[in-house]
């Protein structure tokens, strides 16, 4: 199985991969609207050949509407795929420290985020 990790913003989406065991960072998607984002999103789960999409939802506020809406969208788009929700909380925080910790930019920021969502999802399977 293919996953394909998702950290939603309204300017930018962080993107991860696994192929069920560890997740990476992919990279991040610069975005205009709520249709660019799915082309975008869509174009790399062609590409990836992605089976399962575990995306980032954010504890309360517009961030979550945002969130959900685009994951509402998306499980419209990718019928005969596998859209999971998991809680995001402190995601932004630990990739923040972890970035810091291995002095890597904070532009990476967003696909570090996605790379958690990912991970979580995957540990809580075993």
């Amino acid at each position: 199985m293919r996953y394909l990790g998702i950290d939603y913003g309204k300017r930018k989406i962080g993107l991860s991969l696994s192929e069920g065991i560890l997740a990476s960072p992919f990279k991040v998607l610069q975005i205009n609207s709520l249709k660019d984002a799915l082309n975008k999103v869509q174009q790399v789960i062609k590409v990836k050949n992605i089976d399962v999409i575990v995306v980032g939802m954010p504890e309360s506020g517009e961030s979550k509407s945002i969130t959900r809406n685009f994951i509402k969208q998306l499980r419209n788009l990718e019928q005969d795929k596998k859209v999971i929700e998991v809680d995001e909380t402190l995601t932004t925080e630990n990739a923040s420290s972890l970035l810091k910790s291995l002095d890597i930019s904070k532009k990476e920021e967003d696909d570090y985020s996605a790379m958690l969502i990912l991970q979580n999802y995957l540990d809580s399977l075993k």
